[in-house]
């Protein structure tokens, strides 16, 4: 059996230096949105140059939205963690916080503009007399918000909402950063730019199994259960975006967690799966510029996970900005996705249980089941 999931795995992963393979399976482009995520962060940035934020500092901000749209919020938040001088709450749910009102930003954003969690919370906001501002490529989100008078940010149409996470998230850094809460700004995003599109000459499809990092992990992790673990929290949410992006692109089953949180609890597992017999593979996101304190920490796990699991792998961030250290994460991340599904002959756009799901959700609630 062992023999035969080798050969497999060699089978696939010879695929991965295949072009017309590639073109075969990822029917959509998802590969090819992925290589454009430098240049989509200049257009995302750019996409809320002429919106005015609400004239008063507020005394919160809250990201409303789900999935692929939800990202942005927690990129967000991890971001300007260590900066803001008010709280950045994400929330991915019909209600809103008690606290929301008057003084509260809130941060609507939906890819298509009909999310419904999203459209519960912007009429949640509305009735509470919060600030708004829509982050959406159109929908009723869209033609709500104008027809209320909010300014609404329009971000390219006709991508699944998980390719568009610049779209979705740089708006948000510039509208918090023109409220008084970030001093990120055009520099920190141009080096973030540029920073990803060398990534994606050093990591796209061209570029042999051997020689590129990103193929080197698909083939780590393919044919196990893969565990994405972030240094600390800072990385969390790009721990989150690996899982989120395996799940979706790669169809695969997969866990995220953070250190230090992870050490009290989760690794009292690891021991289960060994028994289990269940092949874990383990990613390690690490900052570049972490605290050191986390070293000893993360080495003790890696040593006991070593010796249950077999071996564990590290990935390193890249640049000298946050911005730019946390998206070499994420397009590493997305693009490890994208080549296992092509590993696995499965095309990364289509997402078929998610779909069902909302239409059979629409079906129950337009039949008044709900």
């Amino acid at each position: 059996m062992e023999k035969e999931a080798s050969r497999r795995q060699d089978a696939a992963a010879a695929a991965l230096d295949e072009p017309a393979h590639a073109a075969r399976i990822d029917r959509s482009g998802m590969l090819d949105r992925t290589l454009r995520m430098g240049a989509m962060l200049l257009e995302g940035w750019e996409a809320a140059s002429g919106v005015v934020p609400p004239a008063a500092r507020p005394t919160a901000v809250v990201v409303a939205g789900m999935g692929g749209s939800g990202v942005g919020g927690d990129m967000l938040r991890a971001l300007l963690a260590g900066t803001s001088p008010v709280p950045i709450v994400g929330v991915k749910d019909y209600r809103l916080p008690a606290f929301v009102g008057p003084t509260t930003l809130l941060l609507a954003c939906s890819y298509s503009g009909d999310t419904e969690e999203t459209l519960s919370a912007y009429a949640a906001a509305r009735a509470s007399g919060a600030s708004i501002v829509a982050v959406t490529s159109g929908g009723s989100l869209a033609g709500r918000a104008q027809a209320d008078g909010h300014q609404v940010v329009r971000i390219p149409a006709g991508l699944p909402p998980r390719a568009a996470l610049p779209y979705l998230m740089l708006p948000l850094l510039r509208l918090t950063r023109d409220s008084g809460l970030s001093s990120m700004g055009d520099e920190e995003v141009r080096e973030a730019s540029l920073l990803l599109v060398r990534l994606a000459s050093l990591w796209g499809p061209e570029v042999a199994a051997g020689e590129n990092p990103a193929k080197t992990l698909a083939i780590y992790l393919f044919g196990g259960l893969p565990a994405v673990y972030s240094a600390s929290p800072l990385l969390e949410p790009v721990a989150v975006r690996w899982k989120t992006q395996l799940n979706e692109n790669s169809k695969l089953f997969a866990c995220a967690n953070t250190f230090p949180e992870l050490s009290h609890n989760e690794a009292e597992g690891w021991a289960g799966l060994a028994r289990a017999g269940l092949p874990l593979r383990a990613v390690v996101l690490r900052d570049r510029r972490e605290d050191p304190a986390a070293a000893l920490r993360i080495r003790l796990a890696r040593e006991t996970l070593e010796g249950l699991a077999g071996e564990v792998r590290e990935a390193r961030s890249q640049g000298e900005g946050l911005l730019a250290r946390l998206f070499s994460l994420i397009i590493l991340g997305d693009l490890v996705s994208c080549y296992l599904a092509l590993m696995a002959g499965v095309d990364p756009t289509p997402v078929e249980i998610i779909t069902q799901t909302k239409a059979r959700l629409k079906e129950e609630r337009d039949a008044g089941r709900a």
